[in-house]
């Protein structure tokens, strides 16, 4: 009996020591996470019902001297996180167990009541929306508004029809622009400025900023339609201008190829989390609102291929019923002679593919007999192409007169 006793109160020893070990250390990696995002020891947050804290005196005094010290820089993106990394509380009966909760995330709302871990997508975008246009190089002077103004006419009536007769911009003011996506409205000056003589030093401006703005979306939890236009745009558009960079933006040069030679597949990743891929059944079954989501995700897919087989490298998104039934979408109510021109795209990418997957990358391996044969079936099917495709599409109506003086 005494023997029992005794072990019994060796388990409940070794079992305390063990809960106080895994509790010192969880209360370390929540201060360490309140450390990196900058808010107060977890010993001074208050209740919900109290006031919120005040900065200490020493607080205050350091954020002055910096403030006066340091010249202005590039704040880094919110490290915010969305429901689906803060899931709910499993319920009453949950929260009534006694138990050490295991997944330290899980616990770290219940023990700071932080708010901010459990952000909501669609007020992060009223937010981000009602700011833009306070935030952006415009607002802040750097290119004057009636420059952007003039570049984004420019491009509207030029430079967008060279991709399919303009699908890759749904705005027709500035303004729209400026509310909906910084980085839309910096890939569209960019690239305006690019093609237009003496526009050079607002390039170099909406370029740095195009780059910066690329760069942050990499831990960005939010995106929206029109930041995937601006990929698609830089990824066309400023792929092999880095060597024509001026001297104030030499620093960039090294990060411009790095950044630019993976629009394309960012691109991809994002539209994927906003199920984009997805939009092409619904399009069909008669859902309007999911029409120019699929159609984008079009525009992705010519994009992806464009920047990859011809490169030898192989294309992120694969072939499935939303690509190989691709013409069903063009029986949609709303199309337009864009969408016949992107899908034209779509149908000769499908045979490169194919040619892509047939060959392999390897340039320098030698044709065999079979390879010959199969040479001549995709010549066939790139002339099949051609029959089938200029028909339908014809000549697009253009204003050569707007468009020779614009670029000019």
């Amino acid at each position: 009996m005494n023997k029992s006793l005794q072990t019994l109160l060796e388990d409940e020893s070794e079992w305390k020591t063990s809960m106080e070990n895994k509790t010192q250390q969880l209360q370390q990696a929540v201060s360490q996470i309140l450390r990196q995002m900058n808010l107060p020891d977890l010993g001074t947050i208050t209740p919900a019902s109290a006031s919120p804290l005040q900065p200490s005196t020493e607080q205050t005094t350091q954020a002055k001297y910096v403030s006066e010290q340091s010249p202005p820089l590039r704040q880094p993106p919110r490290m915010d996180m969305t429901r689906e990394a803060s899931p709910e509380s499993g319920g009453q009966a949950q929260a009534d167990e006694d138990v050490l909760v295991a997944t330290p995330m899980a616990s770290l709302f219940e023990v700071t009541k932080l708010r901010n871990l459990r952000s909501n997508v669609q007020t992060r975008a009223n937010q981000r929306s009602r700011t833009a246009l306070q935030e952006d190089f415009v607002s802040q002077g750097r290119v004057s508004l009636a420059d952007a103004e003039d570049l984004f006419g420019r491009f509207c009536v030029s430079l967008n029809q060279y991709l399919w007769g303009g699908i890759a911009l749904l705005h027709d003011n500035l303004t729209a622009v400026r509310e909906s996506s910084s980085l839309l409205l910096a890939a569209i000056l960019a690239v305006t400025a690019l093609h237009v003589p003496g526009k050079e030093q607002i390039f170099d401006v909406a370029y740095a900023e195009f780059l910066a703005l690329v760069s942050e979306s990499m831990f960005d939890r939010y995106h929206n339609l029109d930041d995937l236009r601006a990929f698609c745009i830089g990824a066309f558009w400023l792929s092999d201008v880095s060597c024509m960079i001026s001297k104030a933006l030499l620093w960039f040069r090294y990060f411009a190829y790095a950044v630019l030679g993976k629009l394309s597949g960012h691109a991809v990743r994002i539209a994927t989390e906003l199920n984009l891929h997805q939009s092409f059944s619904k399009a069909i079954r008669g859902h309007g609102d999911h029409i120019e989501r699929a159609r984008l995700w079009y525009f992705l897919y010519v994009c992806d291929h464009h920047f990859s087989i011809a490169y030898g490298r192989p294309p992120v998104i694969h072939e499935d019923a939303t690509i190989s039934c691709h013409e069903t979408f063009l029986q949609v109510r709303g199309i337009t002679q864009a969408d016949w021109r992107l899908h034209s795209q779509i149908a000769i990418f499908r045979i490169l593919s194919r040619i892509y997957l047939n060959f392999g990358s390897d340039s320098e391996k030698p044709l065999s007999e079979d390879d010959f044969d199969a040479i001549r079936g995709f010549n066939a099917d790139l002339d099949a192409w051609r029959t089938k495709w200029e028909p339908r599409l014809g000549i697009y109506p253009t204003d050569s007169k707007k468009t020779s003086r614009f670029i000019s």
